[in-house]
């Protein structure tokens, strides 16, 4: 019904539902109890995915953040590396070529 409201009849709806407070207060308990619902049902989901060893998204968030956090330590720890071996090889001197000995006279 209201997907053939207009525009103008949908906002006239709404704002008449937000003045009335009886209906206000309603539609936020129906709301409260919504999200509460909705709660237990996202634990008791996880609780299943867990009993039977299957990961949640929860799960599936926290590795990625795990990875990402050791993908930024390896990152780091590469650009020193390099930095060190770039800094030794420029530091190190060069070996002297070494002459042929010559023949005996």
């Amino acid at each position: 019904m209201l997907r053939r409201m207009s525009e103008e009849g949908a906002a006239a709806f709404f704002g008449e539902v937000m003045s009335n407070d009886a209906l206000r207060r309603a539609l936020g308990r129906a709301g409260e109890r919504f999200i509460d619902n909705k709660g237990r049902f996202d634990r008791s989901v996880e609780t299943l995915l867990d009993f039977v060893n299957i990961p949640s998204k929860r799960d599936i968030r926290e590795l990625k953040a795990r990875l990402d956090h050791l993908n930024g330590q390896l990152l780091n720890l590469n650009i020193k590396l390099d930095r060190v071996m770039s800094e030794s090889a420029a530091a190190a001197p060069r070996p002297r070529p070494r002459r042929a000995k010559k023949p005996p006279l």
